[in-house]
């Protein structure tokens, strides 16, 4: 399946998901149509958010129809209030850059602040259509909204590569996860100090995909998906005291039957305010015959002693300054 934070008052993470009329509205609806300034259907799909210098970007898979067919792009879309996105540009146009053939992909981009080099570095999946090539490709940027510059493509400790996520320690260390088929489960691989390439940090024997990140609490959490294409499946977690381990076994995140509400994990987002710490989880529900019109599920976790649980997508808000989420008192 391609493309995969939390955070509620009191010990919660919300997941985000698209706004049909979110700048009237200002809550946030899981499942329903998001759309930015213009009124255009949000294309951040299998995406990331970086916040910096007090905004939030948000990049992902731009599967607009009008597309060019021969190139594979990313959109960028701010905000700084995580509710109201504009639209800032495409951040990548890329042409086939590794002769991939037709069909070829680029999934799940995520971006980087390098405050050692002053660059913005751009990771995502490159692959060809039969997801043989399974690589990361690496942009670069002078300017957080692009337009990025493709450097190169390689396989991360010399692992193939599919889904990829992104997670930042609370000392400012950047990771980049990966899923490796082969290897039957994933890496968390810390970035050089040029963020063009990886040191191994952790394994995790567990074939998952659209692997997510949090630390709460000197806890790291670890979400993931099953490897079921495009099909919903119950996105599951697991935790530990250190990136090495050890790792507790794998939970479901939500009741299995709801095979987490038909979404698929890409990110968990922490808000830190001046009252609470609301943990955003990002995931997509994919539309595999309309791709530019699949949804996000952003919804508030809730984690407590050691464990973490998805609600059920309902309208909610979130005030980025305290750090508080909200459920609308007539969706109670």
């Amino acid at each position: 399946m391609r493309q995969k934070l939390f955070g509620l008052t009191l010990s919660c993470v919300l997941f985000l998901s698209p706004l049909s009329v979110g700048a009237q509205s200002g809550r946030i609806r899981p499942g329903e149509q998001w759309r930015d300034n213009h009124g255009h259907l949000i294309q951040a799909h299998g995406g990331g958010i970086t916040f910096w210098k007090g905004m939030y970007y948000w990049f992902g898979e731009d599967r607009s129809r009008d597309n060019d067919p021969s190139k594979r792009s990313v959109a960028c879309y701010s905000s700084r209030d995580l509710m109201h996105w504009r639209f800032c540009g495409k951040a990548l146009a890329l042409p086939d850059p590794e002769h991939l053939g037709s069909g070829w992909v680029l999934e799940r981009p995520k971006v980087f602040v390098n405050t050692r080099t002053r660059k913005f570095v751009l990771y995502a999946h490159l692959d060809d259509a039969h997801y043989s090539f399974a690589r990361v490709m690496v942009a670069v940027s002078d300017h957080i909204q692009g337009p990025y510059r493709y450097v190169k493509s390689y396989r991360p400790l010399g692992e193939e590569s599919r889904d990829i996520g992104q997670f930042i320690d609370e000392d400012g260390s950047a990771y980049l996860i990966f899923e490796s088929r082969p290897t039957h489960g994933f890496f968390i691989a810390r970035l050089t100090g040029d963020f063009m390439n990886v040191e191994k940090t952790c394994f995790i024997p567990a074939p998952l995909e659209g692997g997510a990140m949090v630390r709460v609490r000197g806890t790291y959490y670890v979400v993931g998906s099953h490897m079921t294409g495009w099909e919903p499946n119950p996105n599951v977690y697991a935790t530990a005291p250190a990136l090495t381990g050890p790792w507790t076994e794998f939970h479901n995140l939500a009741p299995a039957a709801a095979r987490n509400y038909g979404s698929q994990s890409t990110m968990l987002l922490k808000v830190v305010g001046t009252k609470a710490t609301t943990v955003i989880f990002m995931a997509d529900q994919w539309r595999p015959n309309a791709l530019w019109d699949s949804r996000y599920f952003w919804m508030p976790l809730r984690i407590g002693d050691g464990g973490m649980h998805l609600p059920p997508p309902r309208p909610w808000s979130i005030d980025v300054t305290t750090g508080e989420a909200t459920l609308s008192a007539a969706d109670r």
